[in-house]
């Protein structure tokens, strides 16, 4: 069985409450932070939202547990599988350890050391497949026709885009009034859930999506106005690095969200370094892009919100990306 985007067609914002119901006693209900350096930075208040604090290091266990916890004990019993660059493997794997089922994650060649270093101490069975998510999605396919896995998709099921929105309602608990909320775009799973739980509950904040330029799949299916495949995308955000998004994720994004922003992987380590450095907030690049599109955005105003998605990066990565990049200064 696969997990995808053809099991449903739309998703609701009762399914994201119904899904906050089902997961909260399992994941932590992280902060949402005014931000003093953030904010002295981008010139209008900015709240954080320390997705990087939750469990397995990123949103990404929001949307696994919604969709583990919602399969039948047949489905889970079966083991799980799934394509990811890190953190929605980390979700899974953290999932299936919750019920004790075997888990598989496809990992790219050269994956992040880290995040394969943290799935091997939860116990997912790791294989390495191909330079592109095509490839790992072939890998998918192959081992779930030869030992009967059930699939879930990183962005595009409906139970995981549910499963990440109930960070948008979290932020509306803490800040009723929020005016913006920025959130960055890899397959496009987070900012559907946020998005669509936002705009239905408080329609009068904006949503702001944020890309790297070099991996910007989501605003050329809007600008296009259908789904687009990538022939390469580039950029430090590993998390990000996504050459197709999901017919769902699109539709949504194109009802609920406001702007796309396009910011450059220089913006997005400076945003990293600023973050690390003056919030004392350690967040991987994908976590620091929403940042960097608050202060990409000119006609950012009011109460702003930055979703720091996750935070599976250590010093010496960091270091290294600052090295390939030139001197790229936070305060630059």
């Amino acid at each position: 069985m696969r997990v995808s985007e053809q099991s449903s067609t739309s998703v609701s914002v009762e399914e994201i409450q119904a899904a906050h119901g089902r997961i909260s006693r399992e994941i932590i209900r992280t902060p949402l932070v005014l931000s003093a350096a953030a904010s002295g930075r981008a010139r209008c208040p900015v709240h954080l939202k320390l997705e990087n604090l939750q469990r397995t290091g990123s949103f990404k266990v929001r949307g696994a547990l919604n969709t583990v916890m919602s399969l039948t004990p047949e489905e889970r019993g079966r083991g799980l599988i799934c394509a990811s660059s890190g953190n929605h493997g980390l979700g899974l794997a953290y999932a299936a350890m919750r019920f004790g089922v075997p888990c598989v994650v496809v990992l790219p060649d050269s994956p992040n050391p880290l995040k394969r270093s943290l799935l091997k101490k939860l116990g997912a069975d790791i294989v390495e497949c191909g330079i592109n998510s095509d490839m790992q999605w072939e890998k998918v396919q192959l081992l779930s026709q030869e030992k009967g896995y059930t699939q879930v998709h990183p962005y595009s099921a409906p139970k995981t885009i549910a499963g990440q929105g109930t960070v948008g309602l979290e932020i509306l608990e803490d800040l009723p009034e929020v005016d913006e909320v920025y959130v960055a775009i890899g397959g496009g799973g987070l900012i559907s859930g946020i998005a669509l739980a936002i705009k239905e509950l408080h329609p009068q904040a904006k949503i702001y999506g944020v890309e790297p330029k070099n991996s910007n799949v989501m605003s050329e299916s809007v600008r296009h106005r259908e789904l687009v495949v990538l022939p390469r995308v580039e950029t430090i955000a590993d998390g990000l690095a996504a050459k197709a998004t999901g017919r769902l994720n699109l539709s949504i994004v194109q009802r609920c969200v406001d702007q796309i922003i396009l910011v450059s992987d220089q913006d997005i380590l400076r945003s990293t370094l600023f973050l690390l450095e003056e919030a004392k907030v350690l967040v991987e690049p994908s976590g620091a892009t929403s940042f960097a599109g608050i202060l990409a955005n000119p006609n950012r105003e009011g109460r702003a919100v930055a979703v720091l998605s996750g935070g599976n990066v250590t010093l010496e990565q960091l270091s290294q990306l600052q090295f390939s990049l030139g001197a790229v200064k936070s305060s630059s």
